[in-house]
């Protein structure tokens, strides 16, 4: 089992740190480009300059006029250096002090070149060489800057982005949650309304429905309108069949005991218990609907009235806890357990049953003991077993704790067997409340 609410965030995070990084990704590296670019533009621009001012005096030397050089170049380690090649001459910025410039090959289809290298110390260099004829003459120069605190200055900068895109990203989560809780909050109300429906409080109306989800609600409301008509034709069946069977019975008792036929009489017997049965049955569910919410003191009351009436030698004692409770739990399916619990504690009780139930909130727990006989160890397993009858002297059909196992089953509880301090049968009965 999965949350869908979990998933669709976990997806979302996902990708929108997926998105981030490639907004980096693509920020910096056409930041860096830019920068680069513009640098480069730079380094052209003081080339050029340069070569506008060399010159050439009598003794056929070559020059920079320092009247109109920045004066950038003059300090040490300034970051901004230039060296031109002419021949055996070189002419070298005073801020490379004593550097010695690495010159690279320029091929012959290019007439300029670009490149990055390590400086001085830890500077960077940006270069920017290109070859220069004048009069006559061919000559390489050379122009490099410090791009050192370009990068850092790129680091602070991608520093404030990153802190501004992780801002971004955590209000978009919070957001896209605030809108998935408001998406998922109609699950929320569908299912308080299906716990009006089974509680039997009045349907509230939904105003708003999304489209995609309205299939599926009109599908639950008409699924839980057929089983309610379903259960409820079930049950006047049954106890209509009941009642109707008795005057047929009679008929054929009165037949019987004309003919004198054990064999017939045994049967009939047997079938007269199944009605008997099913007649107490109706009469301890009544004719109400199931309703959610049940006080166990009051249905607890009326059942131990009728089971006194059914065994009145057996003294019956009833124990809750806390006195006063209330489970949210069918009616009919509670009353039919609590019955087929104290129906068979009493068959086999010698003169006392007791009945324990207590509620934490997270369980019903139902406690039943008698002082009959008990069972052997090797037989609690078995005693659920539908039809099986270990005492063949005591009326019935082993149909009771067959049925308790099956409603048990029904709200994933759970009937188990042990010997009880009266010195019977224990038969302990619970049922997960969290689950209904």
């Amino acid at each position: 089992m999965y949350s869908l609410k979990k998933k669709l965030t976990r997806s979302l995070v996902i990708n929108m740190i997926l998105l981030m990084l490639l907004l980096l990704g693509g920020l910096s590296y056409s930041i860096q480009q830019l920068l680069k670019d513009h640098v480069l533009s730079r380094l052209q621009h003081d080339a050029d300059s340069l070569v506008s001012l060399i010159q050439q005096d009598q003794a056929q030397h070559w020059s920079l006029n320092p009247a109109h050089m920045s004066t950038i170049y003059s300090r040490v380690r300034s970051g901004h250096y230039y060296a031109i090649n002419i021949r055996q001459q070189k002419i070298r910025s005073r801020s490379l002090f004593d550097f010695e410039v690495p010159f690279r090959p320029i091929s012959a289809d290019d007439y300029a070149q670009s490149y990055q290298m390590q400086g001085v110390g830890e500077e960077s260099w940006l270069v920017w060489q290109q070859r220069v004829h004048r009069n006559n003459q061919s000559f390489e120069l050379w122009v490099a800057e410090d791009m050192t605190p370009v990068y850092r200055n790129l680091l602070r900068f991608f520093g404030v982005a990153v802190l501004i895109i992780l801002s971004i990203t955590f209000v978009s989560i919070y957001l896209q949650q605030r809108i998935l809780n408001r998406a998922f909050s109609i699950f929320d109300a569908l299912r308080l309304n299906l716990q009006d429906i089974r509680h039997g409080k009045p349907e509230q109306a939904m105003s708003q429905v999304p489209l995609e989800v309205l299939p599926l609600v009109q599908e639950i409301k008409t699924l839980v309108e057929q089983l309610r008509q379903r259960i409820a034709r079930t049950r006047n069946a049954i106890g209509n069949l009941s009642h109707e069977i008795k005057r047929p019975l009679q008929i054929v008792s009165l037949q019987l005991d004309q003919h004198k036929s054990p064999s017939g009489s045994k049967a009939l017997d047997e079938i007269r218990g199944i009605v008997d049965r099913e007649l107490r049955r109706a009469r301890i569910s009544g004719a109400s609907v199931a309703v959610g919410v049940v006080n166990l003191r009051e249905e607890c009351a009326y059942l131990l009235e009728v089971m006194q009436k059914i065994y009145p030698t057996i003294l019956i004692r009833l124990q809750l806890q806390p006195e006063s409770m209330s489970v949210s739990i069918d009616r009919d399916d509670l009353l039919e357990l609590l019955g087929n619990l104290l129906d068979n504690a009493c068959k086999f009780a010698e003169s006392a049953v007791s009945i324990e139930i207590s509620n934490d909130s997270q369980q019903l727990t139902i406690k039943v003991e008698d002082d009959g006989p008990g069972v052997a160890p090797d037989q609690a397993l078995q005693i659920t077993t539908k039809g099986l009858r270990l005492d063949e002297t005591v009326e019935g059909h082993g149909l009771g704790l067959s049925i308790c196992a099956d409603i048990l089953h029904s709200y994933h509880g759970s009937l188990s067997f042990d010997d009880a301090e009266l010195g019977g049968l224990k038969a302990l009965a619970v049922i997960p409340l969290t689950l209904n």
